[in-house]
């Protein structure tokens, strides 16, 4: 019968999962899950909220943080592009999460910053909910919630 002879608690997957936490990085794996009703909802009512005040930032961010299970910015998207529901001239809508100006709706053909220009196409696509956008990748958003790395 085989004997563990040498445990190692930097390797436990506990341990491991709250090391890559703390430093704000958040796997592949985990950023494909399958994202709540309630998150979807959301960002899909963003075009009928007003996040002008104070209160409804932290609401927002609140949200984000639940559904992502992390407090540190670094593993949270930089932005997410949806369809905008506001009607002509709108066609996009980004919720900038790393700049000043959080919720900006965007009319055709106007130019959007690069990170989320590259988004703009699959975010209007009727197969997405919302793409979120991070540093090096993109993640689709189902409607069903569930996600697609790009």
């Amino acid at each position: 019968m085989a004997r563990i002879i040498l445990q190692n608690s930097e390797f436990a997957p506990d341990t491991a999962k709250k090391q890559t936490l703390s430093m704000g990085f958040v796997s592949d794996r985990d950023l494909l899950k399958k994202r709540s009703g309630k998150y979807l909802d959301f960002i899909a009512g963003l075009d009928a909220k007003s996040l002008t005040d104070t209160k409804g930032m932290e609401e927002l961010m609140n949200a984000i943080r639940e559904e992502f299970g992390t407090a540190e910015l670094a593993g949270l998207p930089l932005g997410i592009v949806s369809k905008c529901f506001l009607g002509h001239p709108y066609e996009v809508h980004t919720l900038d999460l790393s700049g000043s100006q959080i919720i900006r709706h965007y009319k055709k053909n106007e130019p959007m910053e690069a990170d989320f220009e590259k988004a703009r196409t699959l975010a209007k696509h009727n197969a997405y909910s919302m793409v979120e956008i991070y540093k090096d990748k993109m993640i689709l958003i189902r409607e069903d919630g569930t996600a697609t790395k790009l």
